[in-house]
């Protein structure tokens, strides 16, 4: 995970900067046309994996799909107006963002303990733009747009996982914002010099390997124990900002990332602690009505479930 926020935040730096030197909508129709490139070379080519491209929902695939490409051409302008730093640093709400739209659209239960950590989260935010001072102008609804999208897009996603496997939402997130970038591309299509051509190549393939070791990163680990992680997107496009950008990290921008980061961080370990209380509330259950079992002889793997079938046989 920690590799795949690495080489997002490490595009992220790349798209602002050819974003400014050509134009946003040309660096997203680079990156979407390598990404479907990428997906088709990678599913295609494998006869069991054709199947994938077929979802039970396609309506819902379209729509999160569509919310993903707005949302990334919305981030990247961000990057040319508000920073990276900045921009970075509002977008890191979206997690708390999830929570909101989970409970109205997943109907996903929301204490009162975890919506005063969002607020809290949203306080962080306030802090970030500081109402009346240099950052928070008009412009820095723009990230924040941003983040509701792709908190948006998430939910869909996880909506979508109920009938379709990461690999169709993938393949359709490619195949779509593809779509949409070849209908406009011959709008905004100019001659690239020879110098970015090559910096160009390497955006598209961070994209392709972003998404290739973020699918890994969830294959071999839960997303609860993976999410807290993303945070360290802000690290390293921090570290980019100051560094290429010669952006300035000031102390409200750091004050307020943290306040959001351990509030986001807060939410999953709630989420996390509910279940394993869950879990071990079956398990005690077990035990009593069936104490027979030798549970130490039990894989470690083994779940709630798998004890409850062993129990019926």
């Amino acid at each position: 995970m920690l590799i795949a926020t690495l080489v997002f935040a490490t595009q992220d730096g790349l798209s602002r900067y050819l974003a400014e030197k050509y134009s946003v909508t040309l660096t997203i129709i680079l990156r979407f046309w390598a990404l479907a490139a990428g997906i088709s070379l990678y599913f295609f080519l494998f006869k069991k994996s054709r199947s994938l491209v077929f979802s039970k929902r396609p309506l819902l695939q379209i729509l999160r799909s569509s919310i993903l490409v707005t949302e990334i051409f919305v981030t990247v302008y961000s990057f040319t107006i508000v920073g990276l730093v900045a921009t970075s640093a509002i977008f890191s709400s979206y997690p708390l963002l999830v929570v909101i739209f989970s409970y109205f659209i997943l109907k996903e239960d929301l204490t009162k303990l975890k919506f005063a950590i969002v607020l809290v989260g949203f306080l962080g935010v306030l802090i970030i733009v500081k109402p009346g001072g240099d950052v928070f102008q008009m412009h820095s609804i723009i990230p924040f747009i941003g983040a509701v999208l792709f908190a948006l897009y998430g939910v869909l996603t996880r909506m979508a996982s109920f009938s379709d496997s990461s690999y169709t939402s993938l393949i359709w997130t490619g195949l779509i914002g593809a779509f949409f970038s070849t209908l406009i591309a011959p709008f905004y299509i100019i001659p690239i010099e020879k110098s970015d051509i090559f910096l160009m190549l390497v955006l598209c393939i961070l994209g392709i390997v972003g998404h290739f070791v973020l699918i890994k990163a969830f294959e071999f680990a839960e997303a609860a124990v993976i999410q807290p992680f993303a945070y360290f997107h802000l690290v390293f496009a921090g570290i980019i900002g100051v560094l290429i950008f010669n952006e300035s990290i000031t102390w409200p921008i750091i004050l307020g990332s943290s306040i959001v980061i351990i509030a986001g961080i807060l939410s999953y370990l709630l989420d996390n602690t509910a279940k394993n209380l869950k879990n071990f509330a079956i398990l005690l259950k077990l035990y009593l009505t069936k104490p027979a079992i030798n549970f130490e002889t039990l894989p470690g793997s083994a779940t709630p479930k798998d004890i409850k079938k062993l129990i019926l046989l």
